[in-house]
């Protein structure tokens, strides 16, 4: 019992973690108005680049960012997050929400261009970003690793009636230099 206790502590203090980062990342909207500063997914250092996707030092200490920009416009955005101990979590900011309702949980599907799907309920916080943590063998972030993996092309996350598509071609690269990145975390 004690480790179960444990695993869901650590889950609650990596959930604790995004929503200090979310806060400090809120997204300024002005009246009758589109986003006025992309800076929900622009914070911390910026490391590197491949296509529309970055790695950042996040502004949490110890911790990493793999963020994913939609193709077209931009305005979707999900990131991987990964701490000194290994920990990878998923996050999907949920576009178009002002607070205002709250939820507890969004359907999420991601979608490879070689047909492999996902659906999943994603934990949502402060009404505005979706969370997947892996804990006492959950799964939601390793199969949604797995069909970004499986993706040749693109991938396609829907929530809410609305879907975004990402670019993967440069996929392998970045994920390949976030994960060099966290394993050096990993062994301080």
């Amino acid at each position: 019992m004690l480790s179960h206790r444990w695993r869901l502590a650590a889950a609650i203090a990596v959930v604790l973690s995004f929503h200090t980062w979310a806060l400090a990342d809120a997204v300024k909207v002005v009246s009758g108005d589109r986003q006025t500063d992309d800076a929900s997914s622009h914070q911390g250092v910026l490391l590197d680049t491949f296509g529309k996707w970055e790695i950042r030092k996040s502004l949490l200490d110890n911790t990493y960012l793999l963020i994913a920009e939609s193709v077209g416009d931009g305005e979707g955005h999900f990131w991987l997050h990964c701490d000194q101990k290994n920990m990878i979590t998923v996050a999907v900011p949920l576009a178009d929400r002002t607070g205002q309702e709250r939820l507890r949980s969004q359907a999420v599907t991601i979608r490879s261009d070689t047909g492999i799907t996902r659906a999943m309920n994603l934990l949502v916080f402060e009404s505005f970003v979706a969370v997947a943590i892996d804990y006492d063998g959950g799964r939601k972030v390793s199969d949604f690793v797995d069909v970004l993996h499986a993706a040749k092309v693109t991938v396609t996350i829907s929530y809410a009636r609305k879907s975004y598509d990402y670019d993967v071609t440069y996929l392998s690269v970045a994920r390949a230099r976030f994960a060099q990145l966290c394993n050096q975390l990993a062994a301080h």
